[in-house]
């Protein structure tokens, strides 16, 4: 019986479902995460202002990529990637249907104590910016009098369970991909053999799962949560995690046989030496800092299309064609579309073709990409002036070079990390080396928040430059640091 798919095991195409559904539930909620937050009251947002919405945001992002270092860990020592994938997959479902609690719990509340508490958060003018809000605060922040509400408390138990819920639910989706993410490339590296050809390939299909994921979470979660109501978007996104831990549940055992059930390095067995890493080793390990490092500036710039160029497009891009209004969340899956389309067939023709470029260069290809896009950016900024709207031209041509460069990045840095690692610290090693996206995430919502103190056209210039300067070291420096890697092949 043939138990590969286009030369690829079968087992690497159903923990790649299981990304794909966790993708689409995350890129589905974080096209929504800050114009949610930002959305007057009256729509059922939380009217927080655009800096500390971009800054949440930030902390968000960063929290999802660093988790995974914990997540490897516990993989490697305790519970194993088999595990870890159905706790996961459990925590970040309920973590979205929580995050539907700002339209639920209201109204729940207005069968517990008879009052329209629902009705009255809604028109009301309230910020959800406290985090613990008493009845003066409440009086202060809202257009509403105690006389309008009998029982003036259960507005402020309405008021914390519409708040809390949803970052509650943040924080379970953070803690959900922290044990998804490793345990999955993890496996997926298990099915390659040291060296091999097709570990490219493999990584490539699933980072193509993720942008499939990603693709269509901004046409169906997206598209729900801007037309009908937030909690429609965010319930899609629970929806589509359920949809892939049951498919894993059912076939974990036909496509993965034993790989992954137990942990790589258990904790139970200590009472042995540590296995001490070699020269070798700590050479390969120093390589993941330091191209993690560039990836810090790639993501940056990258993950700014969840916030600031979200914000962006929806506030200074006309997006009406042909008489119907774009959504603006649907401009972010351009770069996943690209991604999709050309990420199977670009890395094999590099690994053909141009097999001289290897990981190091690729990032650096991939910076270039995202400096370019910036600037074309602030060319269209300056093009559409201060008091017109900028042409859809531009925002869809900036995307189309983010595309390409995580074509170049993702993949390749992935499965470095993975080859890379000593065997026993793989899932670890592929966990921390999130932490780099997730330091970039973290200061995406710093760098993006500057938009309420300085011009676009500002941050776009700066953003560029930095690209595309990185991108220059980091060529001057290839030299030095593919010697790191000793015979490992990247």
């Amino acid at each position: 019986m043939n138990n590969k798919v286009w030369g690829n095991p079968k087992g690497v195409f159903l923990v790649s479902g299981v990304e794909l559904w966790e993708r689409f539930s995350y890129y589905g909620m974080l096209g929504l995460l800050v114009l949610f937050l930002t959305a007057n009251a009256n729509t059922g947002g939380l009217q927080w202002s655009t800096e500390t919405a971009l800054k949440l945001m930030g902390i968000y992002s960063g929290f999802i990529f660093a988790a995974p270092a914990i997540g490897g860990w516990i993989a490697n020592n305790y519970w194993g990637e088999r595990k870890c994938i159905f706790y996961g997959g459990l925590l970040v479902t309920v973590g979205h249907l929580l995050l539907g609690g700002p339209v639920y719990f209201p109204y729940l509340i207005d069968l517990l104590s008879d009052e329209p508490i629902s009705n009255l958060l809604l028109s009301s003018n309230i910020s959800y910016e406290t985090l613990f809000a008493d009845k003066e605060t409440l009086i202060q922040v809202s257009s509403l009098s105690l006389d309008q509400v009998t029982q003036y408390s259960w507005l402020v138990v309405g008021y914390h369970l519409k708040l809390w819920s949803f970052l509650i639910g943040l924080g379970l989706i953070v803690m959900g991909t922290g044990l998804i993410k490793p345990a999955v490339s993890s496996i997926i590296n298990h099915f390659y053999a040291p060296g091999s050809k097709s570990r490219d390939s493999g990584f490539a299909f699933f980072m193509s799962s993720i942008y499939l994921g990603a693709f269509s979470a901004n046409f169906v979660a997206g598209t729900l949560g801007e037309k009908l109501g937030w909690h429609a978007g965010f319930s899609a996104a629970a929806l589509g995690m359920v949809v892939g831990i049951t498919a894993y549940i059912i076939w974990q055992k036909k496509y993965l046989g034993d790989i992954g059930i137990e942990p790589q390095n258990p904790s139970k067995s200590r009472n042995e030496q540590p296995i001490k890493l070699s020269l070798e080793h700590k050479k390969r390990l120093a390589l993941v800092v330091l191209m993690g490092v560039f990836t810090v500036i790639y993501a940056v710039a990258f993950y700014q299309k969840g916030g600031m160029l979200n914000l962006y497009t929806l506030n200074k891009v006309n997006r009406v064609v042909w008489g119907f209004e774009i959504p603006a969340t649907w401009f972010l899956s351009i770069s996943t579309g690209i991604f999709i389309v050309s990420a199977p067939y670009l890395v094999k023709l590099v690994a053909h073709k141009f097999p001289k470029i290897d990981a190091i260069y690729k990032l650096a290809l991939g910076l270039i990409c995202i400096g370019i896009a910036y600037s074309l950016l602030a060319l269209g900024d300056v093009i559409g002036g201060d008091n017109e709207k900028v042409s859809i031209l531009w925002i869809v041509l900036t995307y189309i070079l983010f595309g390409l460069g995580d074509v170049l990045v993702w993949p390749a840095q992935i499965s470095a990390a993975a080859a890379l690692a000593p065997k026993h610290l793989t899932s670890f090693v592929v966990g921390a080396w999130y932490l780099t996206i997730g330091i970039g995430s973290w200061l995406t919502g710093y760098v993006g928040a500057l938009s309420t103190e300085y011009s676009h056209l500002s941050l776009f210039v700066g953003i560029s430059t930095a690209c595309l300067f990185s991108a220059t070291v980091l060529m001057l420096c290839y030299g030095s640091l593919s010697k790191l890697s000793g015979k490992v092949s990247l």
